[in-house]
């Protein structure tokens, strides 16, 4: 499949209406539209302040020792997935803001979810909520990010390297993502795709990108098993224009990733700050490619 780099202007698209609604849950926190509000586990709660945008002041998901099963984050009640969930004391997991997540995932079979594989460290958020992403439609999402640079490149290098964020196909078909946003084991900066019709998954783009910055990502995703399409702007230039390829499944059972995850065993701690962060969804966010928020000064 033939790829290009050429920013498309999307216009006329009919926005679909979308349901944000907030949820009362019983662990909350305020995102740049909604109120802060509470973190509470199995027992026990936490109330965390405002923090300044430029400094995001992260406060610990700990409660009783553990990360609670579910944190409700810029709208969404997001289901956690890391070590923290079951092995208690493990605060670098994950830590919230109200406007930022950070991720951290080390060496160590206690960095993973409870039904991973002991070979894999994960340290992330889902929203597998149903009704899931839809087929047919076009759904934008953006997101600031910092990846961290890794203390072992060369380690790394002899491992698989991992996925920062992710459209889970989910359901039965199962297997890599049909979207993922990667660092490779060599840290270069790689976008994939899989499908119905594309069952091994083909990389779309891969190139350097800067560690220890904040990076700003726009994209805009068709879910299809034969025809769907995938933009990418990076900083505000284009960087992948797809068209007419297998993305996800006739299922429809796609539903967002967010944070570390890494198949193949780390040699070193990875972390990962995220802000600005839009769930996928029909609002166009064509304003955004340009435009960089104020979050993180660069290192």
């Amino acid at each position: 499949m033939k790829e290009t780099a050429v920013q498309c202007v999307m216009s006329g698209e009919k926005e679909m209406a979308v349901d944000l609604s907030r949820r009362s849950c019983c662990l909350a926190l305020g995102a740049a539209i909604v109120p802060l509000g509470y973190l509470t586990a199995r027992s026990g709660s936490l109330q965390l302040p405002r923090s300044d945008r430029r400094s995001p002041n992260y406060r610990s998901t700990l409660v009783n020792g553990l990360t609670p099963g579910h944190v409700d984050w810029n709208d969404r009640r997001w289901r956690c997935a890391m070590g923290s969930t079951w092995n208690p004391g493990m605060d670098h997991s994950l830590r919230l803001a109200p406007n930022n997540a950070r991720f951290e995932i080390r060496e160590g079979e206690l960095n993973r979810g409870p039904r991973d594989d002991p070979n894999k460290r994960r340290s992330e958020i889902r929203f597998p909520k149903s009704p899931r992403l839809p087929n047919g439609v076009p759904l934008w999402g953006a997101m600031s990010f910092v990846h961290h640079r890794w203390d072992d490149p060369a380690g790394m290098a002899a491992n698989r390297g991992g996925v920062h964020g992710q459209l889970h196909i989910g359901s039965d078909f199962g297997g890599s993502p049909a979207v993922a946003f990667r660092r490779t084991r060599h840290g270069a900066f790689a976008i994939t795709t899989r499908g119905e019709r594309d069952g091994e998954g083909t990389r779309r783009h891969e190139g350097p990108l800067s560690f220890n910055q904040v990076h700003h990502l726009v994209y805009r995703v068709v879910l299809s098993p034969s025809d769907g399409a995938l933009q990418v702007w990076l900083n505000g230039d284009a960087l992948l224009d797809i068209r007419g390829v297998s993305i996800g499944s006739r299922e429809a059972q796609c539903y967002w990733s967010l944070g570390c995850y890494y198949s193949g065993r780390v040699t070193c701690p990875i972390i990962a700050e995220y802000g600005d962060h839009f769930y996928p969804g029909p609002t166009d966010l064509s304003s955004r490619i340009r435009f960089r928020p104020d979050w993180l000064p660069v290192a």
